[in-house]
């Protein structure tokens, strides 16, 4: 009686991984192990580095020879200054850290400005700034 029950399992057992392996749908999304893998276009693995089947940890790849590469002749780009700013006016300026700071322009130069606040005449790219507001 035993060896007839154990006969059944093992023969239902049997069926269900014939059943299983016969449709060839193991996973829910083709790859490996699932039995469907499509390809298209050409596969070229005749170019394959050796792969020691022992190797543990990151994978290091590197490229051998790499061309150099020189960008020349690159276009010059100014930004202009608000048109409000001018040559002796008072400013409150925001710049991009949050810190204000209030300027006296004494001459323009582009985005740049020589300006004087508390201490003695600097350069200053107001460009960089977040926001520039006429003082009162």
């Amino acid at each position: 009686m035993r060896m007839r029950i154990a006969a059944a399992v093992l023969l239902s057992a049997g069926g269900l991984w014939w059943a299983q392996s016969a449709s060839g749908q193991v996973q829910s999304t083709p790859g490996f192990g699932s039995g469907v893998v499509q390809v298209q276009g050409t596969v070229d693995i005749g170019r394959l580095p050796p792969v020691d089947v022992g190797q543990r940890g990151d994978w290091k790849v590197s490229l051998a020879t790499v061309a150099d590469t020189r960008v020349v002749n690159t276009p010059t780009v100014a930004i202009a200054l608000p048109p409000f700013v001018a040559e002796g006016g008072r400013y409150v300026v925001t710049w991009a850290n949050g810190e204000r700071e209030g300027l006296v322009v004494g001459r323009l130069a582009g985005a740049w400005v020589r300006a004087a606040a508390d201490g003695p005449p600097r350069w200053v790219n107001l460009s960089s700034a977040r926001a520039i507001e006429q003082a009162p």
